[in-house]
């Protein structure tokens, strides 16, 4: 039964403020801001740039520097000094990378953490099979198909992925590769021969060089370990791996005047091969740093921006001659560099902002959650509802004196009949 609501109740409840009307209101007022202006470019390009992880600007910028200087003191120790060595000087940058970690964790640079050996041995092999692959497709290729095939390591890197780990690229950053690689096969490539069995070994050796750039950043992450970490186990593994293939490439016959044994070795060279071995440190351990916080992609571009960097010294110091072809080759690489650039960019901002929403909402959430509703010494009383919507709401409207006092002689007439 239906009680009619006290006039005094009826008054009360018409001064009261529902959350419902709150909310449709904002809800209605939602769409004004999302007719702002769009921004325009030079301030997407603002924000961008800020959400440079500069961590990750650092890594890159030490992988940068010290694969230059590794190119320049190698070609200075090989060139001007004679030692044509190039798989053994491999092996002593293996052995000098271990060297100059070992000192690292004793002095507290990170902390020796125990890995499997055998997930470890598949990356030191991945390293070992990108040294000696690379320098067989050098012997069996021209110069020009060698660096086309170089240049292929990035489009397979994103086929594996999306093949064997189900990380696709975004359509977007799929078309900022093709002036990168177009770019650097026009800057770098003059001659196009090939034959069967260099082919093989190019094709191999971009397949495994691949592999060991992923896995570089796969076993990070899976393993639970930084970049230093693992570099401790993978640089022994591939020095020991290498040894085979040393006497294959190198001459290493005690009776050759011109074999590795009776090279003339002075403090001079020596301490350029040292060198060469602490540089080498940097860039092995700044490959497994950039890899691990960004991608093997991202790897791979940066590699193509210093191919571009390296180019351009060689027109502006060292008197390579520069035409037409080169100048266009390196203008389109650079061009999908920064455009990779900027795509990686905006992908982070808008990450960053998503997250950093999806934050203040979780917490403007918990306290409407936790803050206590405020006290009142009136009872309990709900706006008039239409019969049958809400019974609950018709029990806590009080009835008049009078109804309840006729609704209790009823009550005991009831009983006594």
């Amino acid at each position: 039964r239906h009680t009619p609501t006290p006039p005094e109740q009826l008054a009360r409840n018409s001064s009261q403020t529902f959350p419902l009307d709150t909310t449709a209101t904002n809800e209605s007022a939602a769409p004004a801001d999302m007719s702002a202006p769009p921004q325009s470019t030079m301030s997407k390009l603002k924000a961008n740039l800020g959400a440079v992880d500069w961590s990750v600007g650092s890594f890159m910028l030490l992988n940068f520097c010290s694969s230059v200087g590794i190119v320049i003191t190698n070609k200075i120790v090989m060139d001007k000094y004679g030692f044509k060595f190039a798989t053994t000087l491999t092996f002593t940058h293996f052995v000098m990378t271990f060297l100059c970690l070992c000192l690292s964790a004793l002095f507290g640079v990170f902390k020796i953490k125990k890995l499997p050996i055998m997930k470890v041995a598949k990356l030191a092999a991945g390293s070992m099979g990108f040294v000696v692959l690379t320098n067989l497709s050098l012997q069996y290729n021209s110069i020009g198909f060698y660096q086309i095939m170089k240049v292929m390591t990035t489009p397979t890197v994103i086929i594996i992925e999306a093949l064997f780990f189900q990380k696709y690229l975004d359509g977007k950053l799929r078309l900022s590769i093709i002036p990168i690689c177009l770019g650097v096969i026009l800057t770098s490539a003059t001659d196009y021969r090939l034959n069967l069995v260099g082919t093989l070994y190019a094709v191999a050796g971009v397949i495994v060089t691949s592999f060991y750039q992923i896995w570089s950043g796969t076993l990070q992450k899976s393993l639970e370990c930084d970049a230093l970490q693992l570099q401790f186990y993978a640089a022994p593994l591939s020095a020991i791996f290498i040894l085979p293939f040393i006497p294959l490439f190198d001459n290493l016959r005690f009776n050759d005047p011109a074999s590795v044994w009776n090279f003339a070795y002075t403090p001079t060279n020596i301490g350029l091969i040292f060198s060469t071995g602490m540089i080498a440190f940097l860039v092995n351990i700044s490959i497994f740093l950039v890899i691990g916080k960004s991608s093997a992609l991202t790897y791979n571009i940066l590699g193509h921006a210093k191919t571009c960097f390296v180019l351009i010294n060689d027109f502006a110091f060292f008197g390579r001659p520069l035409d037409i072809q080169n100048t266009a080759g390196i203008l389109c690489a650079m061009t999908g560099v920064f455009w990779y650039t900027h795509l990686k960019l905006e992908k982070a901002r808008m990450e960053q902002e998503a997250k950093d929403a999806s934050s203040g909402a979780k917490e403007g959430a918990e306290l409407t959650t936790v803050s206590p509703a405020p006290e009142s010494n009136e009872s309990p009383v709900k706006a008039s509802t239409p019969r049958g919507v809400n019974s609950e709401a018709e029990l806590l409207v009080p009835a008049p004196q009078g109804q309840v006092q006729g609704f209790n002689e009823r009550a005991d007439n009831d009983k006594t009949a």
